[in-house]
């Protein structure tokens, strides 16, 4: 494990296990949406970008889809550095990736669903039901939480 000279991580292994670990959970999530819904990545974009556009995302152009690309990515990349800097001050995160990564992950579903989507210009609660509800909130905890956790396992270690 590369460290500084006070014993702290070196900054590119941070700044490496975010960028892994959000990379990765945004696509899994992407990927997932888009065969869970059966729709294009254009169409998943455009009802991202809902969140900053409203309804009329949905009759955007490319541009559009895109700012809902960046936004999903941003966002992961967000939660991506919350869990490894809290890993840093707390390495039991780490140590039980397994377990804490899928906690992660169901915060994560929280969060979007009854704090973000409801302040965006969306202004509702989107929760699916049923089947489809049990599919995205275990997406969330295996498809998002796990790899971030995951990954600053990997990159920066259990200690």
């Amino acid at each position: 494990m590369t460290t500084t000279a006070d014993g702290a991580r070196a900054p590119r292994k941070v700044i490496l296990a975010i960028l892994a670990a959000g990379l990765t959970a945004a696509t899994f999530d992407y990927l997932f949406a888009m065969g869970m819904n059966h729709l294009d990545w254009i169409t998943i974009g455009h009802a991202i970008a809902r969140g900053w556009y409203g309804k009329a995302a949905m009759k955007g152009g490319v541009d559009v889809a895109l700012v809902g690309v960046a936004s999903h990515y941003t966002i992961l990349l967000v939660a991506s550095a919350i869990f490894v800097f809290a890993s840093l001050r707390f390495p039991i995160l780490r140590r039980m990736a397994w377990i804490v990564g899928p906690l992660f992950g169901a915060c994560i579903y929280g969060v979007m669903h009854y704090v973000i989507l409801p302040l965006s210009a969306v202004h509702a609660v989107a929760n699916p039901k049923g089947i489809k509800f049990l599919w995205e909130f275990l997406g969330h905890m295996f498809g998002i939480g796990l790899p971030i956790a995951l990954w600053a396992r990997v990159i920066l270690g259990k200690d």
